[in-house]
This record gives C-alpha cells, structure tokens and sequence, in this order.
C-alpha cells in the first residue's frame, strides 16, 4: 500500500518553501508517482480521504482537480475487466497519463426509455469499427494535463443488446478535439476545468467501456467514489480555516488588554462551533468510507450507499462553508484582504453547493427513498 502521508508530506514541503504554480503542482505529484495512487488494489477508501483532504489543506484547487483523476481511474479499476485497462493502458505506454472525471449524467427520476436525446451534450452513432461522437464535455477539471476522455454518450441507434447510454473512451489526441478555455470563476480558479468539444470523434471497438443495457447500473460506483472525492477536498478546506484561526486566536493580541484572542469569550464559542462542525463532518466522511469500503468489497446494499452519500455530500460541503464564515468572522475584517488565506477560502469553498446533484434534488432523492414514493412512472403528482 503506497503511503499517503508521504504524499502530503512531500507536497507540504514543496508549496511552502517556494510559491509554486499550478501546473508545477501537478506535476511535482505526477514525478511523484501520486497519480497512480488508486491502482494499487489495496487502496481503502479512509486511506484516500486522508490524501485528498491532506492536499487539499494546501491547494484546494490541485486537490479537487487532481482527484477528479484518481477517482475515475479507481472507478475503472473496479468495474473493467483487466483486458480492456490493459489495452488502454499498456506497458509500453507512457505511464503519466492523465484522466479526465466521467462525470455524473444527471438521470436522477428517469428510466433509460424515457430519455430525451436532446438532454444529453454528446451524442454518438454506431459505425461497423466503433462510433462517431459529436457534441460537448464541459468543466473538465485538470484539463492540460488530461490524456483519456471517459464520457456518456446518448447512442442514437442501439443494436438489439445496447443501451441508450454507452460510456466511452476518447482520447484528447484524436482528430475532431478541440479545446475551449472558457473556465473563468472565483472559485477553483486553478482547477483548468474548460471545455472539451467532439466533432466527428472517431472511437475504435477497443475503447468501448460499456454499452451494454446495464451500462449506467454499473458506473454508480464513479458516483460514490466522485463524492468520497468531493467531501475530501471541503473537509481539507475547513481544516485549514479552523488551523488558521487557532493560530491568529493565539498569536492577536487584543488592542487596551493584555490578552490574545484566545480569552475571550465570543471567540471562544466560535472556536467551539467550528471544531464541532469539523468533528462532525469528520465523523459521517468516516461512517462513509466505511459504508463505501464494503460496497467495494461486495458486502453493501446499493440502496444505502447511495442516500448516504449523499447525505455526506450536503453535510460536510454546508459545515465547511459555515465553518470558513465563523472563521471570517473571528478574525475579522483583515480575513476579506486578498493576502489573507481565509478569503481565498472563502472563494473555494462556495463552488462546494454546485457540485452534482445540487441540494434541492439530493433532498428530494433521500426523501423520496425513505418514503417510499415511486419516481419513474410520476415525479410529482
């Protein structure tokens, strides 16, 4: 098992003796061998948590981006069958390849014949040596550094055994890719998650992931690792705001007084309700991974997995915003500079809300799972 405190370790080191850019982040963890972290099939999921909320403590923007990475890469690992990985990446092949995320395709209340091809940005079609795929992957976190493209596809005409939803494999070489740098945010800025555009994107049988009728069944696990993935990175962002603000609480010194910050009783029940949210989110990332741990061993019910996911989803990125503005709020004023780390913070942490599902529709999937309500024939009525 490859020694994620070593990563973190090394990565410490390394953006805090010099200011570094983003692109010599990446690659300082690619020399690194970090990038091939969830090949190893011993990885476990609490082990990944720490790594990514380790780097995320130092970079948000690098953590998010370069899990987006190690996720799908594990995700593939998990449910491919050797011969394809091997084909795809093989041993003479240069090993710093990158891949960019899957991405959820945002069929939460819809059964596969009920899709609309309007809905879906890629479309693809069944040619006698693969397909020709046209259309957009938007926000492709990491995106100079990405190499393999896996997207869902809307096939727009199945064979007699094929799924409506195939998920295949391009490769960011191929004839008919082009980028667009459109990423232009407050939050995340760093991440490099432009645009991706297909036209006429030819894709050999060898890099068919999965088109069979239970190809979308089969990717929910890129979803529960996406969302290990998510609550990692905002976990790392509140750490780093409750370390900040510990230190500035001992180290001010109250203008008239004698005493630092640290005496005074409003900081102190904001120091309180920060670790309080820090250790509660710590808590459910850990009921998770366990939880997620089994359902890669085999040994967890789908159904379950699912809503807890979710639910670690909207618990640890809302008690990381909370926690950042008590943070700002303690140390006041000076925390909106742009010099001051929790203003950057600040930015990062509210991208945290727009990552999929958003929280009007994981609140209704967790309740419509406990109640019972049927999705597929009525959503509402």
């Amino acid at each position: 098992m490859k020694n994620k405190l070593g990563y973190v370790e090394r990565f410490t080191q390394y953006v805090t003796k010099y200011e570094r850019s983003f692109s010599e982040k990446i690659n300082f963890l690619i020399e690194n061998n970090a990038h091939q972290y969830t090949c190893d099939s011993n990885v476990n999921t609490t082990d990944y948590f720490e790594l990514i909320s380790g780097l995320s403590k130092n970079c948000p923007s690098t953590a998010l981006s370069f899990s987006m990475h190690l996720y799908t890469q594990w995700g593939m690992q998990h449910i491919l069958p050797d011969k394809i990985l091997s084909g795809i990446l093989h041993p003479e092949m240069d090993n710093k390849k990158i891949f960019g995320s899957l991405n959820e395709p945002g069929i939460y209340f819809v059964r596969e014949d009920q899709l609309i091809p309007d809905h879906f940005l890629i479309h693809a079609r069944r040619t006698n040596d693969g397909y020709l795929v046209n259309g957009v992957k938007k926000f492709v976190s990491l995106e100079p550094f990405v190499h393999f493209l896996p997207v869902y596809c809307y096939v727009e005409n199945p064979s007699e055994h094929e799924g409506r939803v195939a998920v295949l494999l391009l490769r960011k070489s191929a004839e008919g890719i082009s980028i667009e740098a459109d990423w232009d945010t407050i939050s995340m800025t760093e991440s490099r998650s432009n645009t991706v555009r297909f036209d006429n994107v030819h894709v050999s049988h060898s890099d068919v992931l999965l088109e069979k009728k239970d190809a979308l069944q089969k990717t929910n696990v890129f979803a529960y690792l996406f969302r290990l993935s998510i609550v990692s990175v905002y976990f790392g962002i509140a750490q780093k705001a409750y370390q900040f603000v510990l230190d500035h609480c001992k180290d001010r010194q109250v203008p008239h007084t004698n005493r630092t910050l640290s005496f005074f009783p409003g900081v102190q029940f904001s120091v309180a309700e920060m670790l309080m949210l820090l250790e509660g989110s710590r808590s459910q990332i850990i009921r998770y991974c366990e939880l997620l741990q089994k359902y890669l061993e085999g040994n967890s019910m789908e159904d379950n997995i699912s809503i807890i996911s979710l639910m670690t989803k909207e618990i640890v990125v809302k008690n990381a915003e909370q926690l950042v503005n008590l943070a700002m709020k303690v140390v006041g004023i000076s925390s909106i500079t742009n010099k001051n780390i929790l203003s950057k913070l600040y930015q990062d942490v509210k991208a945290g809300q727009f990552h999929p599902p958003q929280s009007d529709v994981s609140y209704e999937m967790i309740a419509k799972h406990e109640l019972g309500v049927l999705t597929h024939r009525t959503r509402w009525l």
